[in-house]
C-alpha cells in the first residue's frame, strides 16, 4: 500500500476534492429537503476515503510530500479516462477548448487523454494542433504531475464562472512547477473563441466525415435545428447521475404531446423550403417527430457518452448529431417543465458560430 500523507493530499489535491465536496452538497440537497450536518459529515469522510483510495491505485507519491522542483515545460493534460469525472460530451469539448485557450495565450504544451467509453480518435482527429499523448508518457507520480479539476457550480452566470476557472488555473498550473498538469473539467472559458480553437484542434476522422457528407446531402443547405432534452422523464434514457425523475405513463404522453404540438407550430413558421434538424435523448419523442413534415432525424441508438456500450454506433450518433447542429442556420432549445437546460446545442452553435436561443412554453 503507498503511503499518502494527508499533507500531500492538501498540497496535491484542495481543488479536486473541493469540486467532489460541492458535488456531495448538490447531492444532498437534492435528495434531502433539509440534510443534517451528519449526513454531510459522513458522506464527505466516505468520499475523502474513496478519493485517497483512488490516487493511491492510480498515482505514487514519490518518496517525499514535497514536489520535485521542475524547470522544464510544462504539459497540460486533459483527462477523460473514466477516473472521477465523466460529464457529457458537450462539458467534455467545453472543457478541452477552455482549457487550450488558457493553454494557447500562456504558451504552454497542451494534450488531451481521452480513452474512456471510447478512443477520442475513433471520432476526432489532430488538425493543426497534435494533442494525442502517448500513454506511457504520462506520468502517475504526483512528485512530477499535480492533480486538478476545474468544474463549473450550479446557478453562476457564465461570466463569473470564467473568472473563477481562470483563478483556479493560474493558480494550480501557472503558480507551480511540475511536469504535468492533469485536468479534469467542463469549464467555460473564452466561447466567442470556440468556432477557432475547434478547428485548430479537431477534424473527424474519415468515417465521421463521411457520414456528415452524407447526411448533409440528405438534408440539404437550408435547415434550422430544434432540441429537446427530456433527461429521464420519458423513461427511455438513462442520464448521468441516475437521480432524475421519471414522469408516470400518463404524463409522460402528455408532455410528449406537448412537445410534438410546439415542434409543429415552429415548423409552420419556417419557409416552405427549410428542413428541420431534430435532435433529442428521447428516442420515444423522436419517433413521434419523425412525423411531422420537413424533420429530419439521424437515425441510431441514443444513449449518454458517460456509459461503455458495444454499439458504437451510438457515439457516433452523437457526434453526429453535434456537427449537424452546428451546421444548422439557426439552434433553438425547446424547453418546458422539468425538461433540461441542456449545453449540447449551446456548444454546437459556439462551435459552428450560429445563433441559439432556449424557446420555453
Amino acid at each position: 500500500m503507498i503511503k499518502y500523507t494527508q499533507q500531500s493530499f492538501h498540497k496535491n489535491c484542495k481543488f479536486m476534492f473541493t469540486s467532489i465536496y460541492n458535488r456531495i452538497l448538490n447531492y444532498c440537497n437534492s435528495v434531502y429537503k433539509s440534510p443534517s450536518s451528519k449526513t454531510v459529515k459522513k458522506m464527505k469522510e466516505e468520499s475523502a476515503r474513496w478519493f485517497i483510495d483512488l490516487l493511491q491505485q492510480r498515482y505514487s507519491t514519490g518518496t517525499s510530500d514535497s514536489p520535485c522542483i521542475h524547470t522544464g515545460n510544462k504539459c497540460v493534460i486533459i483527462m477523460v479516462d473514466n477516473t472521477i469525472y465523466n460529464p457529457g460530451l458537450a462539458d467534455k469539448l467545453r472543457g478541452i477548448l477552455s482549457i487550450y485557450s488558457l493553454c494557447k495565450e500562456k504558451h504552454i504544451d497542451f494534450k488531451i487523454n481521452w480513452t474512456y467509453p471510447f478512443e477520442l480518435t475513433e471520432y476526432l482527429l489532430p488538425n493543426k494542433i497534435n494533442w494525442i499523448i502517448e500513454q506511457e508518457k504520462i506520468k502517475y507520480s504526483l512528485s512530477d504531475s499535480k492533480i486538478v479539476v476545474i468544474d463549473t457550480l450550479p446557478n453562476i452566470h457564465a461570466s463569473r464562472q470564467s473568472i473563477i476557472d481562470k483563478k483556479i488555473f493560474d493558480d494550480t498550473v501557472l503558480n507551480s512547477q511540475y511536469l504535468q498538469y492533469h485536468i479534469y473539467t467542463n469549464s467555460i472559458i473564452h466561447t466567442q473563441a470556440f468556432p477557432n480553437l475547434f478547428r485548430e484542434l479537431f477534424t473527424p476522422s474519415e468515417k465521421l466525415q463521411s457520414l456528415i457528407d452524407l447526411h448533409h446531402k440528405n438534408i440539404g443547405e437550408k435547415y434550422v435545428a430544434a432540441s429537446f432534452r427530456f433527461l429521464e422523464l420519458l423513461g427511455d434514457f438513462k442520464d448521468s447521475e441516475g437521480m432524475d425523475e421519471m414522469l408516470p405513463p400518463r404524463e409522460q404522453k402528455l408532455l410528449i404531446e406537448q412537445c410534438y404540438i410546439e415542434l409543429k407550430k415552429f415548423i409552420d413558421t419556417l419557409p416552405e423550403f427549410y428542413k428541420i434538424l431534430v435532435t433529442s435523448d428521447s428516442e420515444r419523442f423522436l419517433a413521434k417527430a419523425s412525423t411531422l413534415p420537413r424533420t429530419y432525424i439521424i437515425p441510431g441508438k441514443v444513449i449518454h457518452i458517460r456509459y461503455k456500450t458495444t454499439d458504437t454506433s451510438a457515439y457516433m450518433k452523437t457526434f453526429l448529431d453535434m456537427f449537424l447542429l452546428s451546421g444548422a442556420e439557426s439552434l433553438v432549445l425547446f424547453k418546458t417543465g422539468k425538461m433540461y437546460n441542456s449545453g449540447f446545442p449551446r456548444l454546437a452553435s459556439q462551435i459552428g458560430n450560429k445563433h441559439f436561443k432556449i424557446h420555453e412554453f
